[in-house]
């Protein structure tokens, strides 16, 4: 048992000074090498709207869904606000529980989402040799950042209608 966590220790001890030695700067005479970076070319940056179009169908799909969520939301809050104080409280009613169902449906599809991304991506990450460069899986991350922005935003302005006609009908009713 004793010499167990001996070895174990001189093992732990052996790791942390290879990982010491690889963590070294490198010298190039005597200075230290920087590493040299080059901006890409605007014509193959990688925008918003790329990630989109390269964006499968269903994603695709769904990315619209949180999109048209966020418009929505503002488009119910909008005809709603002229119902407040007009005795229409099964119109208000009903305008509150799609701007509820917009708030609850946002992130939770937004993460399923980028999860599917993800999930898909490092299913085809780990079928190919030699692992591929951060700039070939970056495309994939920012899809899946995108899904979970779109759903964030979708709920936010979901939230943000509800709780303001909340608040008018409050105030009308008192």
């Amino acid at each position: 048992m004793r010499t167990m966590g001996l070895s174990l220790a001189a093992g732990v001890v052996a790791v942390m000074a290879a990982g010491a030695a690889w963590a070294e700067p490198t010298y190039v005479t005597g200075q230290v090498a920087e590493p040299t970076y080059t901006v890409v070319p605007v014509a193959e940056r990688l925008t918003v709207g790329g990630v989109f179009a390269d964006a499968s169908l269903e994603m695709k799909v769904i990315m619209l869904l949180l999109a048209l969520g966020a418009v929505a939301a503002t488009a119910v809050w909008g005809m709603s606000l002229g119902k407040v104080g007009q005795g229409d409280a099964k119109g208000l009613a009903g305008a509150l529980a799609r701007l509820r169902i917009v708030r609850s449906a946002g992130v939770p599809l937004g993460c399923l989402a980028a999860a599917y991304v993800m999930f898909s991506s490092f299913l085809a990450i780990s079928n190919v040799r030699p692992a591929p460069s951060l700039t070939v899986v970056a495309p994939g991350l920012a899809e899946a950042s995108l899904a979970i922005v779109l759903g964030l935003l979708a709920t936010t302005v979901a939230v943000i209608c509800e709780r303001h006609l909340e608040g008018r009908i409050r105030c009308a009713a008192a």
